[in-house]
């Protein structure tokens, strides 16, 4: 069977942000945005990209800033189509976590999987069985679609208005970001947090909206959990946000500047591809799922 999967803090009132399939040429602006405005975020992240030193060096800047690292998981195949066996699953997912382990001195604990329409129930008992914990989201900020900030600021707006209206409660929110060429995700930024201010929420890491105070294995291949200086119930941890304002030419830079290299340029344009074929009713459904601020597990 399916995997139950995290799709709400425990606490109403917090928004945990989090960024999925990067790092690309846009994670360093966009961690820059969110440390100006003094948010910690989440970011999940894709190791393929790690093989290259700058990207690598991204992530430990953002891990070194205080933003919680997880990591975004794709089942691989083998180059002649055949799907992996499940021993060959579970050490990819223990090199690939290894990967972010030699970066950060610790393994991910959160882990995401890469958007599918179709449910991989195998991979995701094997990564309960490594002690991964799954994360899924409940408020999809469209950035795949929307590619201007007011737009990705309109979908959170709306979430929140709903929630509020339908259950007279300000519920709580993970929100999915996509950190790859050609989404609105970097322009969105300072709106993103100019909305969760007004509407009267809070932004949190993983570990804060779980109330968990060991949000990183040990080590990859560990069921041991462990935390770190920036932890929840930590001196070091943050949570909350301080709106900065809104530059004007934020959508320029995200033109000019948001391309990475011409590969992961076509894996975007497939993923965009892929999620814009989804239902609108599906769509709608996903971003409304915050109910009475309690943790929603999807079945």
């Amino acid at each position: 069977p399916p995997v139950p999967q995290v799709t709400g803090c425990r606490t109403h009132g917090q928004v945990a942000l989090t960024y999925s399939e990067g790092p690309s040429d846009a994670t360093a602006k966009i961690v820059r945005q969110l440390n100006n405005a003094q948010v910690r975020s989440n970011f999940f992240i894709n190791t393929t990209w790690l093989y290259t030193q700058q990207y690598a060096m991204v992530v430990q800047n953002m891990y070194n800033a205080g933003h919680l690292i997880g990591m975004t998981y794709r089942a691989p195949k083998h180059e002649d189509g055949s799907s992996y066996t499940d021993s060959e699953i579970r050490q990819d997912l223990i090199n690939s976590a290894g990967m972010i382990e030699s970066l950060i001195q610790v393994a991910p604990k959160y882990v995401r999987l890469h958007y599918s329409d179709q449910e991989d129930a195998r991979t995701e008992n094997i990564i309960n069985d490594l002690g991964f914990v799954l994360v899924d989201y409940n408020l999809d900020s469209m950035d795949y679609l929307h590619k201007t900030g007011p737009e990705i600021q309109n979908v959170y707006r709306r979430a929140f208005v709903h929630q509020k209206d339908t259950y007279d409660a300000k519920g709580s929110f993970i929100s999915i970001q996509y950190d790859i060429p050609g989404s609105g995700s970097l322009a969105a930024v300072p709106y993103i947090i100019q909305t969760i201010e007004e509407e009267g929420y809070t932004a949190v890491r993983m570990d804060g909206c779980l109330n968990d105070d060991k949000p990183y294995k040990a080590s990859a291949d560990s069921l041991e959990y462990v935390n770190d200086k920036f932890s929840f119930n930590t001196t070091g941890y943050k949570q909350g946000q301080k709106p900065v304002a809104i530059i004007n030419n934020s959508m320029n830079e995200n033109n000019q500047e948001f391309y990475a290299e011409e590969e992961e340029e076509e894996e975007g344009d497939d993923f965009f591809e892929s999620k814009a074929s989804m239902s609108f009713g599906i769509l709608v459904a996903t971003v409304f799922i915050a109910l009475s601020g309690t943790v929603v597990q999807y079945i």
